[in-house]
């Protein structure tokens, strides 16, 4: 009913993956990116976040998934707001899950994509979230690298202890906090995607939310889970 009243559109051929519209996001009363074009690597990736999402619910995981109630679960354990990655001025950590694990301490998840980078990646999120490693206080917090496979996961893994410049953001101490995850196969795959026409202003408006996924710099970076966002 959803797709008949067109809030939801399907992109893929196999496996059905379905997308919210311009209609739906005009009814929340702001423009996001969920209801715009994006490259099949970043599809790709937010269906290995629903996956990382339902397997850690089994843990059990708590998520938090609104942007306020984040920020609040920092708050609440004395950590400084000030080490959290900003955006405009405020804390922003739409683009990463942020969750409690089972022993009561917090989880903050970045989602791999396909293809190469992992070295970008990586040291983006290091950079974003080193601060918030020393300074939430008791070691209550760790961070992870969701992978879709072993293979990536080892790859991670042989960056954090081998990679110069890694080792020069200072993580040797915070080794054992720094986790790559790799989840339970199998990720659905996804061979091709069906997106309708578009016009110039979102083609644009696309690339640049894509583009940001790599970005390196203090503003921190799209991620590719939208789950977590509004």
């Amino acid at each position: 009913m959803l797709e008949r009243l067109q809030f939801l559109r399907r992109v893929t051929k196999y496996p059905v993956v379905y997308q919210v519209t311009k209609a739906t996001t005009r009814l929340l009363g702001q423009d996001s990116s969920i209801r715009r074009r994006h490259t099949l690597e970043t599809v790709q990736g937010r269906l290995l976040g629903v996956h990382f999402y339902l397997e850690a619910n089994d843990w059990p995981a708590t998520f938090a998934l609104d942007h306020e109630e984040k920020i609040t679960v920092f708050r609440g354990v004395g950590c400084p707001l000030n080490v959290l990655p900003h955006r405009g001025g405020k804390p922003y950590l739409r683009e990463h899950f942020v969750f409690w694990l089972p022993d009561f301490r917090i989880g903050i998840a970045m989602i791999d994509q396909p293809g190469p980078g992992e070295f970008v990646r990586l040291r983006v999120f290091l950079r974003q979230f080193l601060p918030v490693l020393r300074g939430c206080p008791r070691e209550l917090l760790d961070l992870f690298i969701v992978t879709a496979d072993q293979r990536r996961r080892f790859a991670y893994q042989k960056l954090l202890q081998r990679s110069r410049a890694i080792l020069k953001l200072g993580v040797g101490p915070l080794l054992r906090r720094i986790k790559p995850y790799g989840v339970q196969p199998p990720v659905p795959t996804i061979a091709e995607a069906i997106w309708p026409k578009t016009d110039k202003y979102d083609a644009l408006a696309d690339l640049g939310d894509d583009s940001d996924d790599l970005r390196d710099d203090d503003s921190g970076h799209k991620s590719v889970v939208r789950l977590i966002g509004e």
